[in-house]
């Protein structure tokens, strides 16, 4: 039997005055609302059949029945093509029974192992009569305006990502509890990371066309997507840093909070981020020749704690923030990405002292481009 627990927390957040703010900007003036509903039967489910030592087609069906399972799964397929439902269909009947994981990349061994710990952990999160406030507070000021919406976050358990939004419509995210090791303000951590990537999905969504031009990997060129990640998860980090820092949300430091520590302090060193910015030259001009793919590209950029395209992005969100503050960052997150990093070149080209490294000649020639297309095409679909 399958138990499923799914409960909804809701706040409203007047911006001006929510806790958890930090001091680097004034705050926009204007409320914003959503609600977050948790869903563990994904974790409960896939946990329960792990325990057992035989299991059938059909059973695994119903397991796959599961939304929690299912976009496991296939978010390991996204990353590892030969993944597929009906190797997990294999891995799993592996596992229960001869308690061994040598198909796939579902970590199925880790999460049974870690059922009791999972469990608590899930508990935890779900006593926690803060945890909203905790996870949106750092998110509220860097939001456009947007419609009330609820937001699902899936507790799951296996594969591959600590947690990943999906490329479709729905506001939802998900988080792998077999990767806190207990820790549930780690778990807030990435929770912050997750939720503050559906607020850019839904802010991009409200731009006619702008999808499909540059995130959907069917209409979008490839040099543009990298474009979109490195504005989407450079803010996304850097929104999630004041969390990490704040103590008087984060007072216990568990293993995975300090492993999110250690991927900010390793890419902090200013030759580390010199060399994170001519990694993305590289990925960029790659794309562009065609000497690369985006396959080859991606791999760089979403393998590893902290790989450095992130922190690319967090480096330039940092400088915009300084400069212009949070509502620029909001406002960006509505426009072709080439904005983004025009911003960020723009403040060199007045200031080089004000930001901590430079891209390429090259790069910054197709940015011009890039805008120059963009803006190009906003005026004549304009009315």
């Amino acid at each position: 039997m399958i138990r499923r627990v799914v409960f909804t927390l809701s706040l409203l957040f007047l911006l001006a005055g929510c806790p958890g703010t930090d001091a680097r900007q004034p705050v926009p003036q204007h409320p914003s609302r959503f609600s977050l509903r948790m869903n563990d039967e994904g974790a409960e489910a896939l946990l329960a059949v792990l325990a057992q030592r035989t299991v059938t087609d059909a059973e695994i069906d119903r397991l796959l029945a599961i939304h929690g399972v299912r976009a496991m799964v296939d978010n390991t397929t996204r990353f590892i093509p030969g993944d597929t439902r009906e190797t997990f269909r294999a891995a799993l009947k592996e596992f229960v029974t001869t308690r061994k994981s040598t198909i796939g990349h579902y970590r199925l061994d880790e999460s049974y192992e870690q059922a009791a710990e999972i469990r608590a952990l899930i508990a935890e999160l779900k006593g926690d009569q803060n945890l909203l406030a905790e996870v949106a507070a750092p998110i509220s000021r860097y939001m456009p305006p947007l419609p009330h919406f609820t937001a699902t976050a899936y507790e799951v358990a296996g594969g591959v990502s600590d947690g990943f939004v999906p490329e479709d419509a729905q506001p939802a995210f998900y988080m792998a509890m077999n990767r806190a090791e207990g820790d549930a303000q780690g778990v807030k951590l990435n929770m912050t990371h997750e939720l503050y990537h559906v607020v850019q999905r839904m802010a991009r969504a409200r731009v006619p066309g702008l999808d499909a031009k540059v995130f959907n990997p069917d209409t979008a060129p490839a040099p543009v997507r990298l474009l979109t990640v490195i504005l989407d998860e450079g803010t996304a980090t850097y929104v999630a840093d004041p969390a990490l820092a704040k103590t008087s949300f984060f007072r216990r430091f568990g293993p995975y909070v300090r492993m999110w520590r250690a991927s900010y302090k390793k890419n902090a060193p200013r030759e580390k981020i010199a060399a994170n910015f001519a990694e993305v030259d590289r990925l960029l001009s790659g794309l562009r020749t065609g000497s690369m793919t985006w396959k080859q590209a991606s791999d760089v950029v979403f393998t590893g704690h902290g790989p450095g395209p992130y922190f690319v992005g967090y480096e330039m969100a940092k400088a915009i923030d300084r400069r212009h503050g949070p509502e620029r960052i909001a406002s960006l997150l509505q426009q072709h990405p080439a904005a983004f990093f025009r911003t960020y070149i723009d403040l060199y080209r007045e200031n080089p002292a004000a930001v901590p490294a430079r891209f390429s000649r090259e790069t910054e020639a197709y940015i011009d481009s890039s805008l120059r297309v963009a803006n190009s095409n906003t005026s004549r679909t304009s009315p």
